[in-house]
């Protein structure tokens, strides 16, 4: 195995706090009070609903803001709110959400990467986030870390899909035997990953630490 891939949120990174409590501390700069925890509830029974489209004739445009936006546009008429000017407060929550100590590194992350780091393993990200990911790496301290990161919208197409796996193999230069793709999510990351002919592990971060990437690799 030459190469580790990783997903990012939910694998790498997470948020400090969750995003219904986020978009009520922006809604106060416009001057309106949401009950942060009626607004998660309307998050989560959203997210799932909204799911982007996994392919596109190429890289996306508006790095999937207009999908962000609809999916806050739900959000609040879930839990039955209006803010108004709504642009003016997306564009808030969008730019929120790149900012410095929104993010955090789940714990055993710099451990595992110094560890594959210090066996030569390559390292890369294949992610559905958009571009603000790079900022969030960025405050992070783990940009550098890594050789490539794929992101869907800048080559329009979404994990599960094999073309967008197949386009990591190409730019690090390996055959897609010799990639070890870790993710949380059973299809995106786990199945499309083998189904495009690379080795997979699933982590649950609260239960499967990533740690055990290491003991994947010595088999």
């Amino acid at each position: 195995m030459r190469v580790v891939t990783f997903d990012a949120a939910g694998t790498l990174i997470r948020l400090v706090r969750p995003p219904g409590v986020i978009y009520a501390e922006v809604a106060q700069l416009f001057g309106f009070s949401l009950d942060p925890d009626r607004v998660q509830e309307a998050f989560r029974n959203t997210w799932g609903t909204l799911a982007p489209p996994t392919e596109f004739a190429g890289p996306v445009p508006d790095d999937d803001r207009d999908w962000w936006r609809g999916l806050v546009v739900r959000t609040m008429e879930v839990a039955g709110y209006r803010i108004d000017p709504f642009d003016d407060y997306f564009n808030a929550v969008y730019q929120f959400f790149a900012r410095p100590g929104v993010w955090e590194l789940w714990p055993d992350v710099p451990l595992v990467m110094t560890e594959l780091t210090r066996l030569k393993i390559r390292l890369g990200v294949i992610s559905n986030f958009d571009r603000r990911l790079y900022e969030i790496f960025a405050h992070l301290g783990i940009r550098e870390a890594f050789e490539r990161v794929i992101i869907s919208s800048e080559i329009g197409v979404r994990k599960p899909a094999a073309r967008i796996f197949k386009e990591a193999a190409r730019r690090f230069d390996v055959d897609v035997n010799e990639i070890l793709h870790v993710g949380d999510e059973l299809e995106s990351d786990f199945a499309g990953a083998r189904a495009a002919g690379l080795d997979a592990l699933l982590v649950d971060q609260k239960e499967s630490k990533l740690s055990r990437i290491l003991s994947f690799l010595a088999r």
